[in-house]
């Protein structure tokens, strides 16, 4: 089969495919660690041979990178399941929760069966009875709108919680879209959908309660009993609850003797200590009648240090002081998965595009060696017929150059030049880059315009390392 009619569909069902088999190893992670490796490697093997494919014909990236790549994957995937494995068998907790709720079909029940979850794991911290679990919604007809929206994508939630005395029912939600029409945040109303929408609601009836102030623009609170949650909700809470970032897209609940907070993910060690922090602080602000539990949770060290200890998570040396400096700005705080991202992120834009300019500029000061080429064939641009085989390619030429003493070939060199399009035969004067992958430039033009294109990847890579690590403070 031709090549050329066979690569888009190759190219699209190689990366297709891939996907599936990510989409597998997440519902097998955490769960089967064997599984998910496998599904991670093959996912790898997949994406980087896809991309071989497609890039061996146009540039010259070594072979090897692409066959270590998989490689790296799978051993990343298998460090994630080793780590998800054991980290909770070095607590010293118990499986059996002894407190809390289990999410069962969207509804969070207390004493239900720990059979409705993937994982759980209970223990003592600083004064607390700590629960963990990790759940899937998977198919229940009978979910609510929004649970049902996050079955279809096969959503993974970990509960996190923390023993209380027991109260009537509080829910308390961010809203989507709260700071508009003075602020835009769709990153943030995008993590909130993400986390409520599989959140598990108490089982009992609740309604809508409001306190008349500035709170009930930012959050939507539902209880069971609105003379307790207008006692719950302090000024000393409210204060809390919209000036800490991370309870801006998190939402959380008092059911059933829990203080309990759910998000989008799998549970892991770092989520399950920072996010039953957030927790410890905010018991700690509540006027609790229970005065035995209300003095020990005054006194529970909630200080990041004081209750994260060592278990601060990878990359805690860079990530606790950068974190300090985006809650201080009013940003969200990042996980070690989330600041690699935008990093490797950020890399992957400013690299290429540095790459590229500072080719083009090389080639504009005269900097950059020059050769002659020789041109062999040209393919002109066709404006679209039905029998047009060369619509979209551009201007391509082929030939050959000098350059110290050595021959080499140039195949479908892009003319981007304004100047006239050579023949077969002539001979025109190229800039030999000397940066990977050394591309040839033909003219001045054709160098500010590469330059142009190289400039618009690093600004956008440069913002984004800048609003991740030195954002600035949010205009109110």
């Amino acid at each position: 089969m031709d090549d050329q009619l066979a690569g888009p569909w190759l190219i699209a069902g190689g990366y297709t495919l891939a996907l599936a088999l990510l989409l597998l190893g997440g519902r097998f992670d955490g769960r089967r660690p064997t599984a998910a490796a496998v599904s991670y490697a093959l996912c790898g093997i997949l994406v980087s041979e896809t991309s071989l494919y497609w890039l061996s014909a146009g540039s010259s990236v070594p072979g090897w990178l692409w066959f270590a790549f998989p490689l790296v994957i799978a051993a990343l995937a298998a460090w994630r399941g080793y780590r998800q494995k054991t980290w909770t068998g070095r607590l010293g907790g118990s499986g059996e929760p002894s407190f809390g709720a289990l999410p069962v079909r969207g509804i969070a029940v207390t004493g239900a069966s720990p059979d409705s979850v993937d994982t759980a794991v209970e223990f003592g911290h600083n004064g607390h009875r700590l629960l963990g679990v990790e759940y899937r919604l998977n198919g229940s007809t009978d979910f609510p709108d929004l649970a049902r929206t996050a079955d279809l994508i096969g959503g993974t939630y970990a509960l996190i919680q923390l023993r209380t005395p027991v109260v009537p029912s509080v829910v308390i939600t961010p809203l989507v879209g709260a700071f508009e029409p003075e602020r835009f945040t769709p990153l943030e109303d995008s993590r909130i959908t993400r986390n409520t929408v599989g959140a598990p609601k108490p089982d009992a009836l609740l309604q809508r309660f409001e306190t008349g102030t500035e709170f009930d623009r930012r959050f939507a609170v539902t209880t069971s009993d609105p003379e307790f949650a207008a006692a719950l909700l302090s000024p000393g809470v409210r204060e809390l609850l919209t000036s800490d970032p991370w309870f801006r897209v998190r939402e959380v609940a008092f059911h059933g003797g829990s203080l309990w907070t759910c998000e989008a993910g799998t549970l892991t060690e770092e989520m399950m200590f920072a996010d039953s922090r957030r927790l410890a602080v905010l018991a700690s602000t509540v006027d609790w009648e229970d005065a035995d539990f209300r003095s020990a949770s005054k006194a529970s060290d909630t200080s990041d240090a004081g209750w994260l200890g060592g278990r601060r998570g990878p990359l805690a040396g860079l990530r606790v002081p950068l974190n300090a400096r985006r809650e201080a700005t009013g940003r969200q705080p990042l996980s070690s998965l989330s600041l690699v991202a935008r990093t490797v992120v950020a890399l992957a834009l400013v690299l290429p595009g540095l790459a590229l300019a500072v080719n083009s500029l090389t080639a504009l000061t005269g900097l950059a060696p020059e050769a002659r080429l020789t041109v062999t064939a040209t393919l002109r641009a066709e404006a679209g017929t039905s029998n047009c085989t060369s619509c979209g390619n551009g201007n391509l030429v082929d030939g050959t150059y000098e350059l110290d003493g050595e021959t080499h070939e140039v195949k479908d060199l892009r003319w981007m030049s304004f100047g006239n399009f050579p023949e077969r035969g002539d001979v025109v004067d190229v800039s030999v880059t000397p940066l990977w992958w050394h591309p040839l430039i033909e003219g001045k033009d054709t160098g500010v315009i590469l330059l142009l294109i190289g400039l618009t990847p690093v600004l956008a890579g440069a913002l984004l390392a800048k609003a991740t690590y030195r954002p600035r403070p949010r205009r109110v």
